[in-house]
């Protein structure tokens, strides 16, 4: 810090900046500058961002004069334009009004901030400036009743009143403003004329060197500016180092990334661990996208009495609720379980039923199904509409009943988070007397709303590396500074003039937004000033993004003769220092251990098919028993509704039997039978998905399944003579020492009294899976060969549109439509070559072979990567393999 600001600080002057950041950063400076001069106290500085010494005067002149003046908050004042808006007779032109609120506010803040009167007689209004214009009469008029007073106003009250507070305020200091709107330079008049000294200071020219980094892409960008501060900080451990962007928000978690692989890559593996943060983001994310938050809207959504899946999983595995400790592992089971019903919302009655009859005791997470008990029976006993502080009272009592925000102690950041909470619950409370009684999800929306348009960003200690926007940086001293994504579309931004303010008149008073001129003007006073700022300083940008090739902005072309293309060293990554500094041993570890001699394995038929896609995916699957929690979807899963067409089918067999008393029904009868059976098929998965199946969804799919059985008929017509004698019929058989449990869709009888086996597919199917060393799926060939029956054919019975019929093998072209006899190969050697293949397959299961090598779509609906870690080692696969795979 220059000698001048710290005597000017020193004598208690106050200093006004445009930022509350640049007000934090001064404060540090002149910390800092004491402890070098040794000493051990002194006077906090009076360092305030404009908006916060407004308020502050305000409150200091209300006191001495004694108005009765209401100072509207944010909220308050979109709530009040939403109302007039809303009111107006431009009401049904409009699609979201909030929307056109926050534009309407943004209008008229310019319009305060740059003295334009709304509007002059002689300028052409369009509708949208017509509209605002009496939008803002009625607000004036609002206020002036209500002796309103917003924030926009507040330079304007403390010029017309500054004569009371005079004699208290003897020097201002205006530090680091780019540009002094025409409200701004007016109070700084009337401060003059009563005496008070206005002085505008700028920051010291410390700059020494100049240059330009150029890289590939905005990745490779972020790594090189956080590897150039990691060997800045390393160098000099007490540097002050900055990274600056135009472009902070739409990066943000780019740069959080980058920075933290680079600067505290162990973070990654440990993201709660509470480490020295090295850099800080100056930035903050909107508040409802905070743990604590999001738990917070989650349990209270519960009042809507039903409940999204994903939102009902956050909560049963979130640690801000009472018994998240003592119940983690039942919760995570009621979840699996969850999953496994498919509802997508789900009702408290549900809820309460699965917890019930569907869990075993030591999946019952009792606690929780108590505090939401406790919740059903405290929200049923509120009034259906009540007023907004009423409600934020409401939402704070249920979330203590859950026990939020939980039993462990909170850190610093978490704590900071509770009182941003606490603070939204009294800014809704605050719209108590500007609103009538709303409903629970009309008080809810609002909350969501503000919580989502709040931003915040828990307070830290100051950090050796700031990453942050352009917005009032430049006045920071930094010793080393990267400013970075100075591409030509990106500095100078472009900024859109707004639609309610006409152009001639955001002209004439100089609003920046609607002048290129002035747009470039400020453009090269930011660059300037970031100059100035560092004693070194690095722009950079990237050369492609996206499939856009991109140039520097022409502001930073007369730096271009040091261009350096610097890549990222691979040799010098942290990964990379890390790697090669352990000491390694390396053995190949392919086989799990041998299931011994005699003991008797489980599984079915899938054991088969995942041993052939892969001998590690069987190994997890059928001896380690791994799984991946279910995503359910709206409506009905793919394996849903197969599971609807085959009990459909099964019930219909299970009355027909035979292929004479198909021929000989009527279509009158057989339209009824097919009624009769889709109805019991769909009754039965109305028991196990009671929120799916609605009125016009049960409608649907029974519309869906009496077109696909009716269709299906017309081609088992074609047969000839057969008997059904097993519908979905288990199975239990031994197999080379593995015990089977296999359901056998459909097996019939034919006239010779050979058998023939159907298994139904509502997907792709092809007998080709079949046909190699690793059948894709040998399901069909497991149950010919250990069948007790002597097994004339095959066969998938395709339930697919557009493709339905039977695609299979056969001994004989006279067995199923459209499966000829194969001329090459006879049936009898056909089976023992299937045989073969199964007892290769078991023998390698029971060896314990795991090693992963999948086929070509093995990977393809497989849950298990984060357990094979196939992708670590993506580039040794095979190119036809990945494109498969990608392709689905």
């Amino acid at each position: 810090m220059d000698n001048n600001l710290s005597e000017l600080i020193s004598d208690g002057v106050t200093f006004i900046t445009p930022t509350q950041r640049l007000s934090r950063h001064l404060r540090y400076q002149y910390a800092n500058h004491q402890i070098s001069q040794a000493r051990q106290a002194w006077q906090t500085p009076d360092c305030l961002p404009w908006a916060a010494w407004c308020k502050r005067t305000y409150e200091q002149l209300v006191l001495r004069s004694g108005n009765n003046v209401v100072l509207l908050n944010d909220l308050q004042q979109q709530w009040i334009w939403q109302q007039i808006i809303s009111t107006s007779k431009y009401k049904e032109q409009l699609l979201q009004t909030t929307a056109t609120a926050k534009q309407a506010i943004q209008a008229y803040v310019l319009c305060k901030q740059w003295c334009v009167p709304i509007f002059p007689e002689d300028v052409y209004l369009s509708e949208d400036a017509f509209a605002f214009k009496s939008w803002v009469d009625s607000y004036e008029k609002q206020k002036k009743t209500n002796h309103y007073l917003d924030e926009t106003n507040l330079p304007d009250y403390i010029s017309s009143h500054i004569d009371i507070q005079r004699n208290s305020i003897n020097k201002i200091v205006f530090y680091d403003f780019d540009l002094l709107t025409a409200q701004q330079r007016n109070l700084i008049q009337s401060l003059k004329k009563h005496g008070i000294e206005i002085i505008e200071v700028k920051p010291i020219d410390r700059n020494q060197i100049i240059s330009i980094n150029v890289q590939n892409d905005i990745q490779s960008e972020i790594k090189q500016a956080a590897s150039w501060a990691k060997q800045k900080l390393e160098q000099y451990p007490e540097a002050n180092i900055g990274i600056v962007t135009p472009k902070l928000g739409a990066i943000r978690e780019k740069l959080d990334y980058g920075f933290t692989s680079v600067l505290t890559p162990h973070k990654i593996v440990n993201p709660t661990e509470t480490t020295h943060q090295i850099y800080s983001i100056a930035l903050g994310k909107p508040l409802s996208s905070y743990p604590l938050i999001t738990t917070a809207i989650n349990l209270l959504t519960l009042g809507k009495r039903r409940v999204s899946l994903n939102a009902l999983s956050t909560l049963l595995h979130s640690p801000f609720i009472r018994g998240a400790n003592t119940e983690s592992g039942t919760r995570a089971k009621y979840d699996a379980i969850l999953r496994k019903i498919g509802e997508q919302q789900l009702s408290f009655k549900t809820l309460y039923w699965i917890a019930e009859e569907r869990c075993q005791e030591h999946e019952r997470c009792e606690e929780f199904i108590q505090l939401l008990k406790s919740f059903e029976i405290s929200f049923l006993s509120h009034a259906k509409k009540q007023n907004l502080r009423q409600w934020a009272i409401n939402f704070s009592e249920w979330l203590t009943g859950f026990g939020w925000p939980g039993e462990r102690s909170l850190n610093s950041a978490e704590h900071q988070t509770v009182s941003e909470w606490q603070d939204a619950l009294n800014q809704l409370g605050s719209l108590d007397g500007l609103s009538n009684p709303v409903s629970f999800n009309t008080a809810l929306f609002q909350l969501n709303r503000l919580l989502t348009e709040k931003h915040f960003q828990p307070k830290t200690p100051e950090t050796p590396i700031q990453i942050s926007g352009l917005a009032g940086v430049a006045g920071m001293q930094f010793d080393y500074l990267w400013v970075m994504n100075m591409q030509d579309d990106n500095w100078p931004a472009l900024m859109q003039p707004n639609a309610f303010i006409p152009t001639s008149c955001q002209r004439q008073f100089n609003i920046p937004n609607a002048s290129a001129d002035i747009q470039l003007t400020l453009a090269k006073v930011v660059i300037e000033k970031l100059i100035r700022s560092a004693k070194e300083l690095v722009f950079s940008y990237a050369k492609q993004e996206g499939d856009r090739t991109c140039r520097p902005s022409p502001l930073i072309k007369q730096w271009l003769a040091d261009i350096t293309e610097k890549q990222i060293d691979p040799e010098n990554t942290p990964q990379t220092i890390i790697y090669d500094s352990s000491k390694l041993e390396t053995f190949v570890d392919v086989d799990a251990p041998s299931i011994p001699a005699g003991q008797i394995a489980q599984g079915g038929s899938a054991l088969f098919k995942d041993q052939s896609a892969c001998p590690f995916k069987s190994f997890a699957r059928h001896r380690l028993h791994a799984e991946s929690l279910q995503h359910s979807d709206i409506g009905l899963s793919a394996a849903e509704r197969g599971n609807l067409a085959h009990r459909s089918l099964q019930y219909l067999w299970q009355r027909l039997k035979t292929s004479n008393e198909l021929q000989y029904r009527s279509e009158v009868e057989l339209e009824k039978l097919i009624h009769s059976v889709v109805q019991e098929a769909i009754k039965q998965q109305i028991t196990q998905q009671p929120e799916t199946f609605t009125d016009r969804f049960t409608e649907l799919e029974q519309l869906r399944l009496q077109r696909l059985l009716k269709e299906w008929l017309f081609i088992e017509r074609n047969r000839s003579e057969f008997k059904v004698i097993a519908t979905e019929e288990w199975q239990i058989i031994q197999f080379q020492d593995i015990e089977l449990h296999l359901r056998v869709d459909r097996i019939d009888e034919l006239a010779d009294g050979r058998c023939v086996i159907i298994d139904y597919k509502t997907g792709t199917v092809n007998k080709n899976d079949w046909e190699s060393e690793h059948p894709n799926d040998p399901q069909l060939p497991l149950y010919a060969v250990t069948s007790e029956q002597e097994i004339a054919a095959i066969a998938f019975g395709s339930l697919k549109r557009g493709k339905l019929g039977f695609v299979g093998q056969a001994d004989g072209d006279d067995i199923f439509p459209g499966i000829r006899q194969d001329a090459d190969l006879l049936w009898k050697d056909r089976l023992q070559q299937w045989e073969q293949i199964l007892i290769q397959l078991a023998n390698g299961f029971r060896q314990g072979r795991a090693t992963v090598e999948p086929t070509v779509i093995a990977c393809r609906y497989c849950d298990l990567h984060s357990l094979c870690r196939i992708y670590e080692r993506i580039e040794s696969l095979e190119e036809s393999t990945l494109e498969d795979v990608y392709d689905e």
